[in-house]
Formats: structure tokens, C-alpha cells, sequence
């Protein structure tokens, strides 16, 4: 039955074959005529379907290569990228201290090779404590001047490793790093890693404290001091470390007991915490390999002097013999720019304070490099209001404008430094007016004040590697 019907069935079995149905009306039979769809109708509604596929398919397939395209540019691909290729390869991989701030991010005092065959899991740390030793050798072969502020302080001495990384430029100190490198150690490297000590501090952060074998409880409140007292002053407690000489051996012990800390901190936190380095260029990388070396910039961790549309301004500074105190300072600035009688003038105020009380208690010597844009004609400098224009080394460097001049306080103290400089450019509209503010490697977040042209005062703490409006 179907449709609770009788279906008719042919002598041998055979289910007969259904014509269109009939009505019978006074013993006259009819033929019911059924209406077929419009042909017409029948090919719109397919194409309508095809349509809709057509449309999802289109739909999907952007959405995959869009994720695609996503994936390719991440910072987490790119890195990986690097990762993959980086079997056979050696690194020098530098520990910048910044409680000692150089123009790259921090002193070096203290580095590793990193060696990696054919397998990473095989890779080969060596930790080189003592750089001094090989450098001191090469110091005198090379007879190279430090650069004339270094001289100041360390009158008649050459240039050296721990000191290599003069040049605010990563790229370029990080090639004389390799050139000293190779000189002292007999090695050549792939490339050039350097790690700010304020890395290690954010790490711990996150790891949680560290116990050492004499049961020193290294938290990220006091791992600057605790390193510095036990390199600087508890080490040379015992005779035979003198003949020994490798102060920062805590640094080699410390190692393995981060590691092994560090793999308990959850994958995403770790994630989270390497993006934030790298925002803030705490972790600079060179690569000898050009290919590499632009994946490098493209992450934005290149630490390199950055191009510049318009106007430009870097601070830079150098602890050059003011113990570890760059920690114990903060600062803010301020920069205005403003047309005046047809010329744009930059009016800039750098104030330092040094926070009393704290270890350690020693004056701050620094000096001070301001990048500006190549031309900018000086007017005005002062210092807590005395003239030092006159005290200024005016230079070009990296296609820039630079004033160099001594910024020293002592604990307890607050000095401003303000300079106003006639800048290079005219401006047809004040709307294609553009600054870039490049940020110092090493340095903790500042306070900044920009007043420019047609735009309001934007007030903001520095952070990251760079302010581009």
C-alpha cells in the first residue's frame, strides 16, 4: 500500500505502471491534468543554489587564507621561522645589565656562546664570567681609543669587548661586539643576542623566588642587589678568589634552577611574557644572515636607530663609571613644537631625579646623547637653569643631528636639562607634521609630554620601543 492506497498489480506479479489519475462523472471518464513547474523556475532555483554555494565557498576560502596571511606575518611564526633554521648556527648571547645602562640597554659584563648542531636539543651552553680576561689582551693588541667621553673617565685605555657597544645602533655594536669577540676567543658566531637584566626581573615575576645552594632567597624585588653583592663584594671575601677571578660565576649556578622554575610557568603566561620583551625591546637580536636579519626588523626587535619622516627624538644615556645606579633614577620629558616667526622650533626639558636611599648610594655619572633630526641648528641649553651651551659636543651621527653633554645627579637630587633647537623642516600644512620617539633599550617606563603641531598635549608613559605620530 502506499499513501494507505491499493497499488494495482498485473497478472504475473508486477506492480502496474501509474498513469494520471481519472474521475468518473456520469459513467464519463476524465483525465486530471497536472500542472508541471515552469521550466524557467526550475533553472532560477538552481542557480540561486549554486549561487549560495558559490558565495560560502568564496566566504570560506578567504577566511582560510586570510588566517593564512595572519599566521605568516604573527610574531610567534616569524620566531618560528628562525627556530627552524637555526641548527648549526653559534650565538653570542649577552646579559646587558642596565642597573649599569649603556647606549644598547646595559653593560656587558658577562655573556654565553651558545653553540647549536644539527639537533637543538643538543645545544651547548658556555658561560663566560670573566670577559675581562681575553678582552684585556686584545685591548692592547687592537690600541683602539674609546669613544671621548669614555676617555674622560678612563683616560689612556683602549677600546674593548665590555665596552663595544658604544653605538646606539644595535647592529653596528653588535658587529664590534663579534669583531672583539673573534679577536679574544678565536670564534666566529651567526649573530648577537642581547637579554636586559629587567627580562630576568619580569621573569621572576613569574617564576616566583629562586633559592640558591646557601639558601640566598633571590626575589624581583632584590635580584639586582643580591647579584651585585655577591659579585662585587661577597666573592672577594675567600683568598682564593682572587687568583680564581670569576665574580660572576652566580650567574652560571643560577642558570639551570631558573630553567627548571621557568618550565612550571604556564605555556599562555610564557607566550605573554615574551611578547611583552620583545614590545619593549628588552631582548635585541643581530643576525649575520640578511634574510634572517629581516625577519628580525619586521618583529621589531632589531634594536636599530629608526627611520624618521619628519621629526625625530632619541635620549640616549651612558653610566659611565656611576657604579649600578641607573636603576635608582627616574626620569620624564617634555617636548614641544611650535612655528615661530616661519621657523619650527623644538623646545626640549629632560628632568632626572635620583631616588635617596637606596643601594647604592653613589652618584649617577651619565652621559647624554639627544638624537634629532640632521640639521636642527641649537639655540638654547641649560642645566638647573646655568648656561652650558657652550659645554655641548655637537656631532652628526647615523644621519642625525646629535647633542652630547654630561647629566649627573647625586642621590636625593633632581636636575633638568632643557634644550630649544630650530628644526630642520617647513611644513605646508601643519596636518603632514610626523615625529618618531625612539625609546632606549634597558631603560624602566618614563613619563612623556608631547605638544605638537595641530595635535593636543598627549601625556603618556613610555613603555615600548617607540612613539610614531
Amino acid at each position: 500500500m502506499a499513501n494507505g492506497k491499493k497499488i494495482p498489480i498485473d497478472p504475473i506479479g508486477r506492480a502496474k505502471k501509474v498513469t494520471r489519475p481519472e474521475i468518473n462523472v456520469n459513467n464519463t471518464r476524465y483525465r486530471i491534468k497536472i500542472k508541471k513547474p515552469d521550466r524557467d523556475k526550475r533553472l532560477a532555483a538552481k542557480k540561486l543554489k549554486i549561487k549560495k554555494y558559490s558565495i560560502l565557498f568564496a566566504i570560506t576560502f578567504t577566511v582560510i587564507a586570510s588566517t593564512v596571511a595572519l599566521i605568516q606575518t604573527s610574531s610567534a611564526y616569524k620566531l618560528y621561522k628562525l627556530y627552524k633554521g637555526c641548527s648549526n648556527t653559534s650565538y653570542i648571547v649577552g646579559f646587558q645589565n642596565n642597573a649599569e645602562l649603556r647606549p644598547t640597554g646595559g653593560f656587558w659584563g658577562s655573556f654565553a656562546f651558545v653553540e647549536i648542531p644539527s639537533s637543538i636539543r643538543k645545544t651547548q651552553i658556555i658561560f663566560e664570567t670573566n670577559p675581562y680576561k681575553n678582552s684585556n689582551k686584545v685591548e692592547k693588541e687592537a690600541d683602539v681609543l674609546l669613544p671621548e667621553p669614555m676617555q674622560q673617565i678612563w683616560k689612556g685605555k683602549s677600546q674593548s669587548f665590555v665596552n663595544a657597544n658604544w653605538s646606539p645602533d644595535f647592529p653596528q655594536s653588535a658587529k664590534t661586539i663579534q669583531w672583539y669577540f673573534g679577536q679574544g676567543w678565536n670564534k666566529s658566531s651567526n649573530g648577537v643576542i642581547a637579554v636586559s637584566s629587567l627580562s630576568v626581573i619580569d621573569l621572576l615575576k613569574l617564576t616566583g623566588p629562586i633559592e640558591m645552594e646557601d639558601r640566598t632567597l633571590i626575589t624581583s624585588e632584590n635580584f639586582s642587589r643580591i647579584m651585585s653583592q655577591k659579585i662585587d663584594t661577597e666573592y672577594w671575601f675567600q683568598e682564593e678568589n682572587h687568583l680564581i677571578n670569576e665574580p660572576k660565576t652566580i650567574i652560571k649556578d643560577l642558570f639551570p634552577i631558573f630553567i627548571e622554575k621557568t618550565k612550571k610557568v604556564p605555556p599562555l603566561k610564557l607566550f605573554k611574557f615574551l611578547h611583552d620583551q620583545l614590545k619593549s625591546n628588552r631582548i635585541l637580536v643581530y643576525l649575520n644572515n640578511p634574510k634572517d636579519q629581516s625577519i628580525i626588523k619586521d618583529l621589531g626587535i632589531s634594536g636599530e636607530i629608526l627611520p624618521y619622516e619628519i621629526d625625530y627624538l632619541y635620549v640616549n644615556s651612558t653610566n659611565l663609571a656611576g657604579e649600578k645606579t641607573s636603576l635608582n633614577v627616574t626620569q620624564k620629558t617634555k617636548y614641544s613644537v611650535k612655528n615661530e616667526n616661519n621657523a619650527y622650533i623644538g623646545k626640549l626639558k629632560i628632568t632626572r631625579s635620583h631616588i635617596p636611599n637606596i643601594w647604592p648610594t653613589h652618584p649617577n655619572k651619565n652621559y647624554t646623547r639627544v638624537f634629532v633630526p640632521l640639521g636642527s641648528k641649537i639655540v638654547k641649553a641649560k642645566l638647573d637653569e646655568k648656561d652650558i651651551l657652550s659645554q655641548i659636543d655637537q656631532s652628526e651621527e647615523y644621519g642625525r643631528s646629535v647633542f652630547g653633554f654630561w647629566f649627573s645627579t647625586d642621590p636625593g637630587q633632581t636636575m633638568t636639562a632643557e634644550f630649544v633647537y630650530e628644526l630642520p623642516f617647513t611644513l605646508e600644512s601643519q596636518h603632514d607634521y610626523k615625529i618618531t620617539v625612539q625609546k632606549q633599550p634597558g631603560t624602566l617606563p618614563e613619563d612623556i609630554d608631547l605638544n605638537l603641531p595641530n595635535k593636543k598635549i598627549i601625556r603618556q608613559q613610555f613603555d615600548e620601543s617607540k612613539i610614531e605620530l
